[in-house]
């Protein structure tokens, strides 16, 4: 049952990979999901092909697999659940090191024939270090996973989001605690795994391809959302006119911890349909973005006022609904360019 499992996950991962090769120009993250399913293909040659001989291409391919792969994971997890996150060379660095830490330690055991297991002290810090890492790392995923799930617009990113969370979690403490940490000696725990790892890939593979293709990643392609903030034209809903007036007339957006839950029961609508109405309508992927775009517009307006010239930065970000001044930063930086004050500046000079 194990192999069986593990041949469907194999070829799973490697369809995946093909698939998305030709998209790989479009967005930053596809080329590290490729990555990311080339090393679980890896990680899975030695339940393929058992035995495989120690020092044969496939247990360097198997092991490089393996331990970049929690690493990988990592990075692949940033870029895409966190939304306009561009990844730093710090990320890439403490990434790699799942990988360069076991390689130069089995690189030094074959140069120098000898065993580090020989050497109690160097032995565990490198393998219970390693494990360490591993953990942090995949926990922090898992976090970034599901700090902004209710957030995020994009059903089918929502449902991937919660198999990543679940089963992963899952694999986590089954493979890396019980098997690797614990060293639990169960006969049915590889079966387990196998089966967890399928059932993973194959979800993450239907709502990738068969419902859209744009539900993991964002491509060059998607257009910016448009909020229309005047007029609504006739053809549209009355839930996307009730919707836009509770932001314009109502500014609900000023109201400290607007949820998308808050703001379905304020407008008496199924939170599933006010989901789908600011994502398919006004092509917004994440809750957050949508207030913030009504916030940035309110503070931009304020700055360029002489009637608001003598509040702070600061006063007139919380007043919008800003939780923070990082965060009002980030997002004003985000769609002007330039910081708030360097804007104000500009503004008072021209």
């Amino acid at each position: 049952m194990t192999e069986f499992f593990s041949h469907i996950a194999f070829a799973q991962m490697l369809m995946c990979a093909l698939l998305l090769f030709p998209l790989r120009k479009q967005n930053s993250s596809i080329p590290l999901y490729i990555i990311l399913m080339l090393c679980g293909s890896g990680y899975l040659l030695s339940a393929i092909f058992p035995p495989i001989e120690t020092g044969s291409a496939l247990w360097w391919l198997g092991r490089m697999g393996g331990n970049a792969l929690p690493g990988v994971f990592w990075l692949v997890s940033l870029s895409v659940f966190c939304d306009h996150s561009v990844l730093k060379r710090w990320q890439y660095i403490v990434a790699s090191l799942t990988l360069l830490v076991p390689l130069l330690a089995t690189i030094i055991e074959i140069i120098f024939s000898i065993s580090l297991k020989n050497y109690e002290g160097i032995y565990g810090l490198i393998t219970y270090g390693a494990l360490l890492l591993e953990l942090v790392l995949i926990s922090h995923a898992l976090l970034i996973s599901a700090q902004h799930w209710r957030d995020d617009l994009v059903q089918e990113r929502r449902y991937i989001r919660g198999g990543v969370i679940a089963v992963s979690s899952l694999y986590i403490i089954l493979v890396i605690v019980f098997e690797q940490l614990l060293k639990v000696d169960w006969p049915q725990l590889t079966v387990l795994t196998s089966f967890l790892l399928a059932m993973l890939i194959t979800s993450i593979n239907f709502f990738l391809f068969q419902l859209k293709e744009s539900s993991l990643f964002e491509t060059v392609n998607d257009k910016q959302a448009v909020v229309i903030t005047k007029v609504i034209e006739s053809k549209s809903s009355q839930e996307l006119i009730k919707i836009v007036e509770s932001m314009e007339e109502d500014k609900l957006y000023q109201q400290d911890g607007m949820t998308i839950s808050g703001l379905a029961k304020h407008l008496a609508i199924h939170e599933y349909k006010l989901r789908n109405l600011i994502n398919g309508e006004l092509n917004y992927r994440n809750f957050n973005d949508f207030l913030n775009f009504y916030r940035i517009k309110e503070v931009t307006e304020s700055l360029v006022s002489p009637s608001f010239s003598h509040l702070p930065v600061l006063t007139l970000a919380l007043e919008s609904g800003f939780r923070s001044l990082s965060s009002f930063n980030k997002a004003f930086k985000n769609t002007h360019g330039i910081t708030p004050t360097e804007y104000r500046k500009k503004n008072i000079s021209e």
